[in-house]
């Protein structure tokens, strides 16, 4: 167990977010940074902004898999802790995991991302499956290749959520119709939306033009309909006060994240719809006098307030990367300081929020980049982009030279 007098950093979750702050905090302690325990439930992790070419086989999964902890105990100091967090404790800066062992830190950083799971509400939830986190992808990439491969016929599969992650999905399946893994079958494909239209936050160019290239490709699209049931071969939606039966060999869950349940164990503020609330300086403990400003936090599970209240967030890889910069000064500059702020705790590094940044949507042989309310087809450009995106993510996470 790490103790403050060390200026120890504990860093809870080591994906998008976590494994990013390990990165800026080599740097900002010129290589050489505190001891670092990182803790996450998972030694490995796939390469997310592809997961749906990983989830239909046209990546393969073991080779878009980054070795975490390799990288993590590359770095001078650093322990990497594969377990389940339970609690923490804020006021003494410590962990308990889930097999009772527990670890401490001068400084914290909770970067436990989200849930992404169908919501407990539709009947037979546990049918659809999520694909978020390596445990639940394999379950889904296993299930989808044991449906598909030497299938005979086209099996069904439904996808749920008309956003940027279910449209990339669904445009993904339909290409399986062009190219797919030997011995697969091409499935028929439905993407099902509770939104009037799908990537409706895009607006309305953008929705009709995406929702033109997947229908293009054969998949069916049902706007302003919800999941009711679930059950063996058949999902049921409602729509305008009507509920039909359609034909679901699989269901697979694009309908959004959620704050995950162990935020709830965490004893950090949230906000009301359960998100852990940040300031500007992505501190925990925000209050103009603070008393516990040695815990951070940042990722998908935060949502930054200040100034008129809740920043909009846009839940996005690259974001991780910003936050995680913030983060990783403001851990050096309070490092500088006595454990107990004798001068008050100095003023750090703000967030900036960056609301406007170009978007990749995929749509399986189709690709648009999107800004601004347009949407561009450039296809060939888009898909070699993210392949480079990714070559570079795997090559920013190589483990340091010994």
């Amino acid at each position: 167990m790490s103790s403050e007098t060390d200026g120890a950093i504990l860093i809870l979750g080591a994906s998008f977010a976590g494994v990013e702050v390990v990165y800026q905090l080599v740097r900002a302690f010129d290589g050489k940074p505190p001891p670092l325990v990182v803790v996450d439930r998972q030694a490995q992790h796939g390469y997310l902004p592809l997961v749906q070419e990983r989830l239909c086989g046209v990546l393969d999964p073991v080779e878009s898999r980054l070795d975490t902890r390799a990288f993590i105990e590359s770095v001078p100091g650093a322990r990497f802790v594969q377990g389940e967090v339970e609690s923490f404790d804020p006021a003494a800066k410590t962990v308990t995991l889930a097999d009772g062992t527990s670890e401490s830190g001068r400084f914290v950083v909770v970067a436990l991302g989200s849930g992404f799971e169908a919501p407990a509400g539709i009947d037979g939830a546990e049918r659809v499956l999520g694909y978020k986190g390596e445990v639940d992808f394999d379950r889904a990439h296993q299930t989808l290749r044991g449906l598909l491969e030497g299938a005979d016929g086209r099996p069904e599969v439904v996808v749920v959520g008309g956003g940027i992650s279910g449209c990339e999905l669904a445009g993904e399946l339909a290409a399986l119709a062009e190219k797919r893994p030997t011995g697969w079958s091409a499935p028929k494909v439905r993407l099902v939306t509770s939104a009037a239209a799908v990537v409706h936050g895009m607006g309305t160019r953008i929705s009709s033009k995406a929702q033109a290239a997947l229908e293009a490709q054969g998949v069916g699209i049902d706007v302003s309909s919800r999941v009711r049931r679930v059950a063996d071969g058949e999902a049921h939606l409602e729509s305008g006060g009507s509920t039909t039966g359609v034909p679901a060999d699989l269901v697979l869950w694009a309908g959004g994240i959620r704050p995950a349940a162990v935020l709830d164990r965490l004893g950090l503020p949230r906000t009301d719809a359960g998100w852990l609330a940040v300031g500007p300086t992505l501190q925990c403990f925000a209050e103009a006098q603070m008393t516990k400003p040695d815990i951070f936090a940042c990722g998908d599970a935060v949502r930054v307030c200040g100034g008129d209240g809740q920043w909009p967030t846009m839940q996005r890889a690259i974001e991780c990367i910003w936050q995680a910069k913030v983060v990783a000064r403001n851990l050096a500059e309070l490092h500088e300081q006595p454990a107990d702020y004798d001068d008050g705790v100095p003023p750090l590094m703000p967030h900036t929020l960056r609301s406007e940044f170009f978007y990749g949507l995929s749509l399986g042989a189709r690709s648009m980049v999107l800004y601004r309310g347009l949407g561009l087809d450039m296809p060939g450009i888009n898909h070699r982009f993210r392949r480079w995106l990714m070559r570079q993510y795997f090559a920013r996470y190589a483990p340091l030279p010994g």
